[in-house]
């Protein structure tokens, strides 16, 4: 993906600048002395999240304090008089603005400046992000290189499958404004976080020195390309998902490709390369299941000789149908649906998922595990953590053993729904089915006296003493392998109906 021509636009023209070690110091303390936090911009604006910056009140903010002024600058967006400003803010602080690039006097009327980009609290630091609006409150076109501020639902729901674990090397791919980076280097040894345009390269990195951080590298490039050479443990994208041909866009951040699926495509491609043996991959994306051939299916194509050596692993959010995709937006336009349902005839579409994907490369030689799960309550991309590496223990030469040695325990959220037909003249329980709630929905068709076990599982008796039981009580038949018992309760801890005690 070629980075776009250069297009100036007048609110968005004036970049900030790298200053001096000096001037990131004083700008951390700025905020600290001023208080500016997400739980103070929310209490003295009354409002529910930071996701409402860039709408400064009409007539403009009255500033009394240093937070007021903080406030009006990088969260409103708007026009602030210069004079207060100056008032309200600890003495020297608009020559350190300055010296930063944050400061705009022109356009803006006589007396007044602006702030050239928001600087938003996010999951506990400072990020540099593009405004919202232009400030006067007005909607503008914004540059194709806009760097999208990471206080949405998507960014949030993105970081939300991340791990926290310790790593040595993390790279993020297409890091914006470099946020996953960042959280990413609390408990990283390195941190490589890559771009393709100029302007979030510069928004990275001037997050990364009002951070303080030292373990971080930004570079500038398409996907793996400065970081060429290089391996990693653990690799992240949060990849655009809009085909290039169904929606107008020239932002960087928005499109991939001819049907939405280049850049996710192109980044599995490269995993073989560039992650590491035992490493990590996670990304969040909305991407396709096809005739013949669901999106699991292709990611392991991606992989392509080696993908024997990676396990696949997928959390289902939404499923939708392309007409139930087509009605959830009625704001759709004309075109646009007939741009989907054209791309969806020539890919042969059947649906469109939205999904978190975990990868894993094999440290060791091993069965290749592939896995699609239904998020449900509670979800967070632990679970799917957890999923795999119980999946992997399932593959390991002992594991008829340690499940029979186990003492499972029911879940109490498990719900049993019987079907009954009229047989004879009488009602007859024919169909027993497990509804699982939790963090992965599932719907278990079940046999009558796997319904009596599950009741039972108290994590007193190992899985052994109730196959003993079920066979002395004729639940079960005489000719049962124990070996089929102890893989049920195999696939019973995966789906969530049962559970290991901690």
């Amino acid at each position: 993906m070629a980075a776009p021509e250069s297009i100036s636009y007048p609110w968005f023209e004036k970049l900030p600048q790298l200053g001096t070690g000096a001037d990131f110091a004083a700008l951390r303390h700025l905020i600290d002395e001023s208080g500016y936090t997400a739980e103070a911009i929310l209490k003295r604006l009354s409002i529910e999240s930071v996701e409402n910056y860039c709408a400064p009140p009409a007539g403009g903010r009255a500033i009394q304090d240093s937070l007021d002024g903080m406030i009006a600058l990088f969260f409103d967006c708007g026009f602030v008089e210069e004079s207060k400003l100056a008032a309200a803010l600890p003495p020297g602080t608009l020559p350190l603005l300055d010296r930063l690039g944050l400061l705009v006097r022109d356009p803006a009327p006589e007396g007044m400046v602006f702030a050239s980009a928001a600087i938003l609290p996010a999951y506990g630091v400072w990020v540099l992000c593009d405004r919202g609006a232009a400030p006067d409150g007005l909607r503008t076109p914004y540059p194709p290189d806009v760097v999208y501020p990471p206080v949405f639902e998507t960014t949030a729901r993105f970081i939300g499958e991340l791990p926290s674990t310790p790593s040595d090397a993390v790279l993020d791919l297409g890091t914006g404004t470099g946020i996953a980076g960042m959280l990413a280097a609390r408990n990283a040894h390195n941190v490589w976080a890559t771009d393709i345009t100029d302007r979030a390269v510069l928004f990275t990195e001037f997050n990364r020195r009002l951070a303080g951080l030292e373990n971080v590298t930004v570079g500038k490039g398409d996907l793996y390309q400065p970081v060429a050479g290089l391996t990693f443990d653990r690799i992240a994208i949060h990849p655009p998902y809009v085909p290039a041909k169904i929606r107008r866009s020239d932002h960087v951040f928005a499109v991939s490709g001819d049907d939405g699926e280049q850049i996710i495509r192109r980044t599995v491609e490269g995993l073989p390369q560039y992650l590491r043996p035992g490493g990590r991959f996670y990304s969040l994306q909305v991407a396709t299941d096809r005739e013949g051939e669901d999106f699991e299916e292709r990611i392991r194509k991606w992989l392509g000789d080696e993908q024997g050596e990676f396990d696949v692993m997928l959390a289902i959010h939404s499923r939708r149908s392309p007409a139930e995709y087509l009605a959830h937006d009625e704001s759709r336009l004309v075109e646009e649906s007939r741009n989907w349902l054209n791309l969806w005839e020539r890919t042969r579409t059947r649906f469109m998922v939205y999904a978190t994907l975990l990868i894993e490369r094999h440290d060791a030689p091993r069965r290749a595990v592939t896995r699609r799960s239904h998020k449900g309550a509670g979800y967070t991309g632990r679970d799917l953590e957890w999923q795999l590496d119980w999946l992997k223990a399932l593959g390991r030469p002992d594991h008829v053993e340690m499940l029979l040695e186990s003492r499972p325990v029911a879940r109490p959220e498990n719900e049993l729904q019987v079907v009954h037909r009229l047989r004879d003249g009488c009602f007859r329980r024919e169909e027993f089915r497990l509804e699982i709630p939790g963090p992965f929905r599932l719907s278990l068709r079940c046999e009558d006296w796997l319904t009596q076990i599950i009741p039972d599982c108290n994590g007193v008796k190992t899985w052994r003493e109730h196959f003993e039981h079920a066979k002395r009580d004729g639940m079960v038949r005489e000719d049962v392998p124990i070996e089929e018992f102890a893989k049920g309760l195999g696939v019973l801890i995966a789906v969530g109906a049962l559970k290991l005690p901690e």
